[in-house]
């Protein structure tokens, strides 16, 4: 008897395996690990919100800041939280153990974001930090820059010289994000942008696991874009814990592990050095040149200051969201200019000149033209000023009217 009804539950398990993979198709999934982290972020991230303003892990304003008041800083826990929860389940469906290494070292990365955001870490010890986790996945893990996609005749590098572009792209890109999270939304819309041009990235190069974690990494970040913009009661930053997060995913994608197909198989992989370019270019741009101007100034390039483009647009009296829109829509142009010249069958060196000349006119052209009028013409600075001032003015109303639906759709059971 005990037999028989082994037999008949191996089977009944057999046949329920069957039917969830027919039902959870990788479509599905990919579908479902966008969408679980929109369900779960609502019920999470106020929680911690509330956690962080009773115990005051509070991001304060000071003179370089540019918020009024403090705002919580756990955004790094919701965003590492959700993330893992959301692979657990798809896991369930689609083996994602090719992701166990690059998760773990995700995690190390957010624990130091995490003391960074608590006690504050010398710039240093973070350096040496990032080096040794970069160093860990391009020797363990394999994660490693193999060539530029064959600009200038480059497509595969030996182990020296890949390790050390490796070892440059990761601290570009890890830093990079941190750099512009300086105002409501961007660096949460970066994320946005960055994880759905990723997917199709990962998905031509047949690494379906990173597809999964990007889908994950878009729904992740499209809520906290709302929370972090609309949300005053609810509002928390990223930190160094989330925003080293986002770096990191962004250079493991760069740089994969287990590419399965040709470059030359699709439009975006024939032009993927300037395609990797275009998607990132508002923060590599940025970072490019406030370190240089750090330099040539004598200064270190890890120490803080108002020179970003997203300061010098909200010192205009522009809102953080019209700020954050302007320079994605800056993003979003140099991507058209990418699509177009791909399009049109350029050659990879001069798609990639195209590009780079793109965003340097956009992301380096704006800052050096609203700084200049302000050093050198303040009356056409001032009626600049006026008129996004007007303009902010006129659009705040919308923007109370979403905060008010977002606070107020969250319920939040408090102890008395």
């Amino acid at each position: 008897m005990s037999i028989f009804l082994e037999s008949r539950r191996f089977l009944f398990v057999n046949l329920l395996e069957v039917h969830m993979e027919t039902i959870m198709s990788t479509e599905t999934l990919f579908l479902l690990s966008a969408l679980i982290p929109v369900v779960l972020m609502p019920f999470i991230m106020p929680m911690v919100a509330m956690m962080a303003r009773r115990k005051n892990i509070t991001d304060n304003p000071n003179a370089r800041k540019l918020q009024k008041q403090p705002v919580m800083v756990l955004g790094g826990m919701v965003i590492i939280s959700v993330l893992c929860v959301t692979l657990m389940f798809v896991n369930m469906f689609y083996n994602l153990s090719n992701l166990f290494t690059p998760l773990c070292v995700m995690i190390i990365f957010f624990i130091f974001g995490l003391l960074d955001d608590a006690i504050g870490l010398n710039y240093k010890v973070k350096l040496y930090m990032q080096i040794l986790l970069i160093m860990m996945l391009f020797f363990c893990g394999e994660y490693r820059a193999h060539g530029f996609f064959g600009v200038f005749g480059v497509s595969s590098l030996n182990t020296t010289l890949s390790f050390l572009l490796t070892l440059f792209v990761g601290l570009l890109y890890v830093n990079a994000i941190n750099f512009i999270d300086g105002i409501d939304g961007l660096a949460s819309a970066v994320g946005v942008l960055s994880s759905i041009m990723l997917f199709k990235w990962n998905q031509l190069l047949g690494l379906t696991e990173m597809a999964f974690f990007s889908c994950a990494m878009a729904g992740i970040f499209a809520v906290f874009f709302l929370f972090n913009v609309f949300s005053s009661k609810y509002k928390m930053y990223m930190g160094d814990s989330g925003s080293l997060v986002l770096g990191f995913f962004i250079f493991i994608s760069i740089c994969p592990h287990g590419i399965k197909v040709d470059a030359e198989s699709s439009l975006v992989l024939k032009y993927a050095f300037s395609y990797l370019f275009a998607t990132f270019s508002v923060p590599v741009f940025d970072i490019f040149r406030v370190v240089i101007f750090r330099v040539l100034n004598g200064k270190s390039p890890f120490e803080p200051d108002r020179t970003h483009l997203h300061h010098v647009i909200v010192d205009m009296g522009v809102t953080h969201f019209l700020a954050t829109t302007i320079i994605i829509f800056f993003n979003l142009c140099v991507l058209l200019v990418w699509f177009i010249t791909a399009k049109a069958g350029m050659s990879l060196e001069w798609q990639f000149l195209v590009v780079v000349l793109t965003a340097i006119t956009f992301i380096w052209g704006s800052y050096f033209l609203i700084t200049y009028n302000r050093d050198h013409n303040p009356e056409r600075y001032g009626r600049w000023k006026a008129a996004f001032e007007l303009y902010s003015s006129k659009t705040e109303n919308a923007h109370e009217s979403v905060r008010y639906v977002i606070d107020k759709s969250i319920r939040i059971r408090r102890n008395k």
